[in-house]
Order: C-alpha cells, then structure tokens, then sequence
C-alpha cells in the first residue's frame, strides 16, 4: 500500500457509503482501485474526486442556481437569482454546502482535459470570453499555488467546440493536459471578467487528483469562508 492509497473502509467513510458500495464502483471502473491480498486499494486522488463531485443529497443544482451559490459565497452578488431564491442559497452556504456537498455544483461547467500547446494557449489567454479559473487564477484569489505551463479556465460550450476545432485540440488524462477547459452550456455569468469568483476557483482546485492542489482549494475555500 502506498501513501496515495487508501483502504476501503476509509474510502467507504469518505464517500459516505458502506463497503459494498466502494466495491462494486471498484469493479465497475467508476473508481480506480487494485486488490491486494483479500483488501482493496483505492487511489486517494481519485476518492477525493469523487467526494467533491458526487452530491451527498439530492441531484447537482441547474448552472443559474450552481453559479448563484458560488458568486454568493464569494461575497459578490448573483443578481439573476430573486431574493428568495439568494436567501436559501445563503442558509445553504452557512450549513457547509461548499464544505459537504460541492458535488451539486457539478453543472457550472463540464471540465475537457486537454493537450493544447504553447500557441493554442496563449491564444486562449487573449479571448474575451476566457475566464480564468483553478490553476490559473489560484494565486489572485489567495492560494498558495503556482502551476506554470498549466491553462484551466471556462468557457461558453459553443466557444469550446470552437476552439477545440480550430487547434485541433487532443484530450488526455489530467496529469498529462496542459489545458483543462470547462464548457458552460446554457447559462453564461461571467461576461466581461478575465478571473472566475473565489468559491469556483476554490472548488475547481478541490476537483484535482493532485493532493498539493486539493489542498490550496482547501486553503482559499477557508479563506473564503471567514
């Protein structure tokens, strides 16, 4: 067992399910694990993962309301929401939504693993509608990360499609990408910013498989929360 690996009944406590569940994802390629003398090993990364995607209750939050709570939490206004709609959101947020079950935000954007290049980014960089986010806006909204040689950032789904065309754009595991791109489909809050809010970047950073970037969102999501 290595120190990126945990057993399954610590993998079954951090998901909140019970052994057989852990087992039976195990076996059918939703989370990558090895069986070792009668035990079963899971990869740490991928456990977190799945916690900060998988919502504890209820199904992921439409892109309006996903958005809504991360703008909110963020202490920036979410002005398309009604006022009712801000206020439960809120009481959310003070329960720990963030904390516990960021998986309902999973719709605020799809995220693309990519391989781009040094052109192909540089040129993303320059597009008005690129909102820079995770790695790449880490270090402005207070964490303590630096990923150089890394893009990650959202974009519209039709602006998406569009560049991955045009550069011809391959995908690749998260380790190997030097773009992640995550797809907005349908709902589009950020006009005329260049920095996604403090809460997106923080769960975006969360979402990595890399344990020294889990732990800077971890930083800014307390940060945020003070």
């Amino acid at each position: 067992m290595s120190a990126s690996e945990v057993v399954s009944h610590e993998a079954a406590r951090q998901l909140r399910v019970n052994g057989s569940r852990v087992r039976q994802l195990a076996a059918a390629g939703a989370l990558p694990g090895r069986k070792v003398a009668n035990r079963w090993l899971f990869d740490a990364g991928a456990v977190q993962r799945r916690r900060v995607q998988s919502p504890a209750s209820g199904r992921p939050y439409e892109p309006r309301t996903a958005w809504g709570v991360l703008f909110l939490a963020s202490h920036e206004p979410a002005s398309w929401l009604r006022p009712d709609e801000r206020s439960r959101l809120r009481r959310r947020i003070r329960e720990g939504l963030l904390d516990h079950d960021c998986g309902r935000l999973a719709k605020r954007g799809l995220a693309r693993y990519l391989v781009a290049g040094e052109r192909a980014r540089a040129a993303l960089e320059r597009d008005p509608r690129f909102v820079r986010s995770g790695v790449s806006a880490a270090a402005e909204q207070g964490a303590s990360l630096r990923s150089p040689g890394v893009l990650e950032g959202y974009l519209p789904q039709v602006d998406v499609e569009r560049f991955a065309y045009r550069f011809a754009l391959q995908s690749a595991d998260e380790l190997s990408a030097d773009l992640i791109l995550r797809s907005v489909a349908g709902f589009w809050p950020l006009d005329g910013r260049r920095v996604a809010p403090a809460a997106a970047v923080a769960v975006d950073l969360l979402e990595s498989l890399d344990q020294r970037t889990r732990r800077a969102g971890g930083e800014l999501l307390r940060k945020i929360e003070r």
